[in-house]
């Protein structure tokens, strides 16, 4: 009985534990991806006023924060979302003020500046508007970053929809990174302020998004339609941002809004419009430029389950790509004559004359050509065959090389599926809970050498023969 006991106490136990971590998650989270707002509130002599009555409202989400001034005038509200604030200022003999377009980004300690009280009825309302430019000065701290909205990451057709390759933009930042294909790499293709590349950090609404097996990959990408705003933090940032000692890049995810929002694109591209490699002139203007398609397609849709408490949103994007591969690969491949049956002019790959001999009597073929009226009715059938095999290769374009007489550029296939969704619920003035949950899916194909399939390639190979009924490589 007392083992029993002791049992259902620590399942007990274990389940309060788990409740109040899981309970405790959003506000460790809320440290890195929140900012925090403060300012100062004074009548028009410059002296402080206290116990004045700060409103910080974000309507867009039902957010409002009330907040008393302090002993100095001073106030301070953290745990903020990203958005945009209004801020009011309210206290008795003075008008009331109202401070609009108020932007605060992640993990930020806004100065919203000085709230000046004009004297008179707390009825009357001052409204200004704040002054983006003076806002956005890092003066407060010696923090050194840079904030990427959302809106500047939609508003470009970005190649490969990486969002990473913003980071090409930031002072301090040298990158070698390659964002034209969409995948998981990329976070170990830059430095920042001389940090090694293996060396940063890179979270998702908090939680890490680096693959520590090597540093220099992630888990999941996410497309620019569901970001909210990307901030690189290049140096001395917070206590808080921790694990790597170079620079930060930190991810808020879109979230829904009392408002419905949405969108559907479709990004197309194609190697029709590209001129071809040089090598490839070089070696044969009939190379072929390598099949470069993408077409991306995505959509969106956030807004309210319910008005100020409750909110979604849900983005999907489907990448299907079709990738040259680095290099010319060279083939022989069957050519007109040889799919007719006639070997008069083919040789080996050192050059001398390719030899076919007839199955039924053991002997070369006359001037090394195949005349079907002299097979057996099975060697025909074979015959046959073989030439509907041929049919399958592309026509030379190459003459005069040794070993190959086709060169071409392969692509390979990189589809990738990416879902993404967030769930926002305001459990009261001062208490917010969000869960988010990204899929992607992909399944990378290269092609493989074709030197397996179509032989030719080496000096000491040849074609095919007829073997009785046997198809057999001849020396």
């Amino acid at each position: 009985m007392s083992r029993s006991c002791a049992s259902s106490t620590a399942l007990i136990f274990a389940i309060l534990a788990g409740l109040a971590l899981f309970l405790a998650l959003p506000y460790a989270q809320s440290q890195v991806t929140s900012g925090t707002i403060f300012g100062q509130v004074q009548d028009p002599g410059g002296a402080v006023i206290p116990n004045a009555t700060v409103v910080v409202q974000n309507p867009s989400v039902g957010l409002t924060r009330t907040v008393p001034t302090g002993g100095d005038g001073g106030f301070v509200v953290p745990n903020l979302p990203p958005g945009t604030y209004r801020i009011t200022v309210d206290a008795p003999g003075f008008k009331k003020l109202e401070k609009t377009d108020i932007a605060l980004s992640a993990a930020d300690r806004l100065n919203a500046g000085q709230f000046t009280l004009a004297v008179g009825a707390t009825a009357d309302t001052v409204t200004v508007t704040a002054d983006a430019g003076q806002i956005q000065l890092q003066a407060n701290s010696g923090e050194r970053s840079d904030v990427i909205t959302g809106k500047q990451l939609n508003d470009v057709a970005l190649n490969g929809r990486m969002i990473l390759d913003y980071v090409k933009l930031i002072p301090g930042v040298v990158s070698t990174f390659d964002g034209s294909t969409a995948g998981t790499w990329g976070i170990g293709a830059f430095n920042i302020n001389g940090t090694r590349a293996n060396q940063h950090e890179y979270t998702i609404d908090g939680s890490s998004n680096v693959d520590t097996g090597d540093n220099a990959t992630t888990h999941v990408t996410l497309n620019p339609d569901a970001v909210s705003e990307m901030k690189i933090l290049t140096s001395n940032f917070q206590a808080e941002f921790g694990k790597a000692g170079g620079g930060q890049v930190a991810v808020t995810t879109k979230g829904g809004s009392n408002q419905w929002h949405g969108n559907g694109r479709f990004f197309h591209r194609n190697e029709g419009m590209n001129a071809n490699g040089w090598f490839n002139n070089l070696q044969n203007p009939k190379t072929p430029i390598g099949l470069y398609r993408y077409n991306y397609v995505g959509y969106q849709v956030g807004g309210p389950i319910k008005k100020d408490k409750l909110f979604f949103f849900w983005s999907e994007e489907f990448y299907r790509q079709l990738v040259p591969v680095v290099g010319i690969d060279q083939f022989r491949v069957p050519t007109e004559l040889e799919r007719q049956g006639d070997f008069s002019a083919s040789i080996n790959g050192d050059g001398t004359p390719l030899t076919i001999y007839d199955p039924s009597t053991g002997q070369p073929f006359p001037g090394n050509k195949i005349d079907p009226s002299t097979l057996s009715a099975a060697q025909q059938s074979v015959f046959q065959q073989v030439q509907k095999l041929m049919s399958l290769y592309p026509l030379p374009n190459v003459t005069g090389a040794p070993g190959y007489n086709y060169a071409t550029a392969l692509s390979s296939t990189d589809p990738r599926r990416e879902d993404v969704l967030r769930v926002d619920y305001q459990i009261n003035e001062k208490n917010r809970f969000y869960g988010r949950w990204i899929n992607n899916a992909s399944n990378s194909q290269s092609p493989m050498d074709l030197q397996s399939f179509v032989h030719g390639a080496t000096p000491d190979s040849g074609w095919l023969h007829q073997q009785g009924s046997q198809l057999e490589r001849f020396p």
